[in-house]
Order: structure tokens, then sequence, then C-alpha cells
């Protein structure tokens, strides 16, 4: 996350990610991504950006204990309360005060459009073990740059030249770049270009009702597993697998 949201709309924010369409979708792609491309079991693992940490809650069946990493103390105190069982940091995603070589997998969940990313990426390099695996996640198509962008303290939307560049030129391979939210992207498209000035569409996109939000999740889970066999040609997110070549 790694992005100064207030404690009220960070707190809004964590209870979005149990319920929400978006994160529903983006939890079942990255669990699909991890089952696929992880050549052993990728512990120990460390989620940068981790927010709220519903993400670490989510994989700690897989990885066990798992270290989390935060800028935005809100976040690390609100999972300290709910006793989510993973080691935490509050730290910058370009500065990780982490000894080189010591994960088998990293994540980087819609943190690169925060921060410098090059930075950001060559600290992911570093604290990777030899052949272990990153999965990274951003906003895609600059032109979606919307008042949801500003608000939310991004500095960018990724093209896929765009992002392999950032990831290739940190040292990391790519093993796959897939879009995300290709079914909806009409209806994102829509909202991004009508909500360019104001919060109106977003908060309204922030709170469908249960039933809307339901039908959407599913429509984005049928994506991920559709995905497998289909190459998605747009979406409003980029998600990446790269890996840490063996010296």
């Amino acid at each position: 996350m790694n992005v100064p949201f207030s404690s009220g709309r960070l707190w809004r924010l964590g209870q979005l990610e149990d319920w929400h369409f978006w994160f529903a979708g983006r939890r079942a792609l990255i669990e699909r991504l991890l089952d696929r491309y992880l050549r052993s079991n990728g512990r120990p693992a460390l989620d940068i950006g981790c927010g709220t940490g519903w993400m670490l809650n989510a994989l700690a069946p897989r990885f066990g204990r798992i270290v989390g990493i935060d800028l935005n103390p809100d976040g690390l105190h609100a999972m300290r309360r709910h006793d989510r069982g993973a080691m935490l940091m509050r730290a910058n995603a370009t500065r990780l005060p982490i000894a080189d070589n010591v994960f088998g997998t990293v994540l980087l969940l819609d943190v690169l459009e925060h921060v410098d990313d090059q930075a950001a990426l060559a600290e992911v390099h570093r604290v990777l073990r030899p052949n272990g695996v990153a999965v990274l996640s951003v906003p895609a198509v600059q032109w979606l740059w919307s008042y949801r962008d500003v608000a939310a303290g991004h500095r960018r939307r990724y093209g896929r030249r765009q992002l392999i560049d950032a990831i290739t030129g940190a040292g990391l391979s790519i093993v796959a770049v897939r879009y995300y939210q290709c079914l909806l992207f009409p209806l994102v498209t829509a909202g991004r270009l009508l909500g360019r000035r104001g919060p109106r569409l977003r908060d309204l996109e922030e709170r469908p009702s249960p039933r809307l939000s339901r039908a959407l999740a599913w429509v984005n889970r049928t994506e991920v597993r559709l995905g497998e066999t289909i190459a998605w040609p747009w979406g409003s997110s980029l998600v990446a697998v790269c890996r840490k070549a063996v010296t």
C-alpha cells in the first residue's frame, strides 16, 4: 500500500478487502499464479506494502509465518490488534531493512505506482533468494487516469511494455504478465472517464451493494479461470510474475 491514508480511510479499505469484487478477483489471480509458478513452497515470504494485512491473512496457510512491511503505522497497528500472526515492520519499499537473499517469495501488490519503481524493484531483487519469485500488480492504462489515482497518491499507471522494462531493468526476469479486469473493462473505463474530476464515482464504486459485488466478483473469478487459456488483451490492472536468476 505504501500510501499515507488517514486512519479512517485505511480502516474502510480494510473492510473493502474482505468483500469487494476487485479484491476478490485479484486474490484469486495471485493464488492461481503462485500455484502455477512457485517451484517449491516459496518460504519465507514477504509482502511489501501490506496495508491492513488482508493478503497476509489470506496467504498464511500457504507460507506459515509471513513478513509484512508497510510505511503506514495505522495499518500495522490494525494488524497487530487482530493478531494475524505475521512479523511486521514499518519501512519504505525503496529501503528495506532486510539482508540480501532472504526470501523465496515477494509480493508487491499495488505499490510500484506510489514510489520510485526502479528503487523498489532493485530492493525486491536484492532480498529475493536466487530463483525466488516475485508477484506484483499495478494499475494499467495511463488514459484511465482519474480522481481515484490522484486521491490514492499514484505517480503513474502502467503500460505492458513500461512494466516489463521496469522489471527487467532491475535485473529480474519475466515469467508471466497478465491483464486483470478485462471483462469489466468497459464498466471501469466509463467510471474512470466520467470520474476524472471528483470523488463521486470512486465512492460509488467502493460501495456496491452486496448482491452486485458478488455478481462482479463472479465475473472477475471467471476471468481468472479463463485466463489459463485466454491471453486477455487489456484490463484495468497488470499482474506480473518475475524471478531472480541463479548466478
